[in-house]
């Protein structure tokens, strides 16, 4: 199976551009009407079955996002994405040509395209062509790259890299995001963990409440690393659902976690000088 994939990527690579527009008309027009035939698909897991079909219909839309970035690329090396007599930008010229982008991903579109104009995304960019990354989870890497990039010791960025591929690949966007804070732990400069936890506890806020004019007042709270691990250990038993007389909790979850934080405080209010238990 994986020699036969190499073979039609080697052959892929030969296709000249007519070839390539005939193929894409084919495989639009063999998604038409897909939903009348997929019953024919046999039951249960393996290739042949739904599983490995909606498997192949997931590549090939894997491969349009790369497309679209590719075609993109040409575009802004021309300098036709916002050029003209609309004068669009960028990503009105991609949601202008690209209508499915109409409902959201232009921005990813642009994001990767511009990425990829640079050397040091190479890995990114050969990840997205060769179907391992979502072009979405592509711009959350380059984004983190770039965020991480003069925070790391010399000779680390192709390890960060790395990191952020293959995490973005398993887990998506907040899967990459989630990396950042142990990345700079083993490859940042010397110390720079601590200043940037040091930097988090200054942007600290609570704001004052804003009336909603509905009986309801607004709050903005702004946490270090720390303080939400506090917050979320204190809030998570509180605001987990509570059966009443046997029937479920309706309440929804941002709901109970308002309830829980207005319970922390009156515990705290209540228990004065003491040491509070829970």
């Amino acid at each position: 199976m994986e020699g036969k994939q190499r073979h039609g990527e080697q052959a892929g690579h030969c296709l000249s551009l007519a070839e390539r527009r005939d193929r894409i008309a084919a495989a639009r027009e063999a998604l038409q009407g897909l939903g009348s035939v997929a019953w024919q698909a046999p039951s249960g897991g393996g290739p042949d079955g739904l599983s490995g079909l909606m498997g192949e219909v997931d590549a090939l839309g894997m491969a349009c996002d790369a497309g679209r970035v590719a075609v993109l690329r040409e575009a802004m090396n021309r300098g036709e994405d916002s050029g003209g007599s609309a004068a669009m930008t960028t990503a009105q010229w991609v949601r202008h040509h690209a209508p499915s982008t109409i409902a959201g991903g232009a921005a990813a579109i642009v994001s990767v395209a511009t990425a990829f104009g640079k050397r040091v995304n190479a890995p990114v960019k050969e990840a997205v062509e060769s179907g391992r990354l979502a072009v979405k989870s592509a711009a959350v890497v380059v984004s983190e790259a770039d965020k991480l990039r003069p925070l790391l010791a010399d000779g680390a960025e192709p390890h960060v890299l790395e990191g952020l591929i293959g995490m973005a690949e398993q887990h998506g966007p907040s899967g990459c995001r989630l990396l950042r804070d142990g990345l700079i732990a083993k490859y940042g400069r010397q110390d720079v963990l601590q200043d940037q936890q040091n930097m988090g506890k200054s942007f600290i806020r609570l704001s004052p409440p804003t009336d909603t004019g509905a009986s309801t007042f607004e709050y903005r709270l702004t946490l270090d690393l720390e303080g939400k691990a506090v917050l979320e250990a204190a809030l998570g038993p509180l605001s987990a659902p509570k059966p009443v007389d046997g029937e479920r909790d309706l309440r929804s979850s941002d709901r109970r976690r308002g309830d829980a934080l207005v319970t922390l405080v009156r515990r705290a209010v209540a228990a004065g000088d003491e040491v509070g238990k829970t």
